[in-house]
């Protein structure tokens, strides 16, 4: 008895040596609810590494042909991406940590090569941009508005309107490369919710969790998964619905109508709508 159970143990001591991973995702998708499944499920804190923006140069000409540079990878949609040197530096920290990074990363191919290169995978959560843009929008009225523009609008309205239009297009285009590559585990934020997000059942939330497991090679059990799942949902600090259609609250036939201009045919692309007719 006592034998099989350190047999089991350093089995799964290996799989956690076997598998090296990444958080990068895009912001309101349920990253805070991620976090702490990823750390009961491998004993690893998370590193977000976001003190080396302030150690990295703008770009003040030609941001998104930046995007192509094999020179630079991105830590978010800033003017301020960090060279392959600063990445290698990051990546040394948290390995000497133990820890897993998390960065708001934008796809790029060269992110991308990055990690193939490091033999590593990366969770990311695919979400409708409808429900994004809302929790954005929450979250700046409720927890912290970092947009000072959108923090001079009074309008709950025409703040979600200017929004639509800054740059709901860009995030989109920039985020939506994880979900077709071959380093990426990508999970379905309204299957991540379950029940709890009106579109799909509490099995469909375990299949996520399963899918984690898998591609971190760990031997939990469903029933173990389900008291992972069941012990961090909703506790996350900026936790605020997770409503699958949320979006259909908020926004008036101006709001829609901005929304088909700025990502209608990726709205088609991403499997949410079927043509423009909504």
């Amino acid at each position: 008895m006592i034998r099989s159970f350190f047999i089991a143990a350093f089995v799964f001591i290996c799989h956690l040596q076997s598998v090296e991973f990444t958080l990068f995702t895009e912001p309101k998708t349920g990253t805070h609810l991620l976090i702490p499944i990823l750390t009961e499920l491998t004993g690893k804190n998370v590193y977000w590494a976001k003190e080396y923006t302030n150690n990295v140069e703008v770009i003040e000409e030609d941001y998104e042909g930046a995007f192509k540079n094999p020179d630079y990878l991105f830590f978010g949609l800033t003017p301020k991406p960090w060279t392959k040197a600063t990445m290698d530096e990051v990546w040394e920290v948290n390995s000497a940590k133990g820890t897993f990074l998390h960065l708001h990363a934008p796809y790029t191919s060269n992110m991308e090569s990055y990690l193939q290169k490091k033999n590593c995978i990366n969770f990311f959560i695919k979400r409708d941009p409808r429900d994004q843009i809302i929790s954005l929008l929450n979250h700046y009225k409720y927890i912290h508005c970092n947009d000072s523009e959108a923090g001079l609008i009074a309008s709950d309205d025409e703040r979600l309107l200017y929004m639509i239009r800054k740059d709901l297009r860009l995030h989109t285009i920039h985020y939506m490369g994880w979900i077709s590559s071959p380093v990426c585990c990508v999970l379905d934020f309204n299957k991540l919710m379950g029940a709890h997000g009106g579109v799909a059942r509490d099995l469909d939330a375990l299949k996520e969790m399963r899918k984690i497991a898998k591609a971190l090679k760990l031997p939990q059990s469903n029933r173990e998964l389900k008291e992972v799942y069941q012990k961090h949902f909703g506790k996350g600090w900026n936790f605020f619905k997770g409503k699958a259609g949320s979006w259909k609250e908020y926004c008036n036939e101006e709001h829609k109508a901005a929304i088909k201009q700025e990502i209608g045919d990726l709205l088609i692309e991403l499997g949410y709508e079927k043509n423009l007719d909504w």
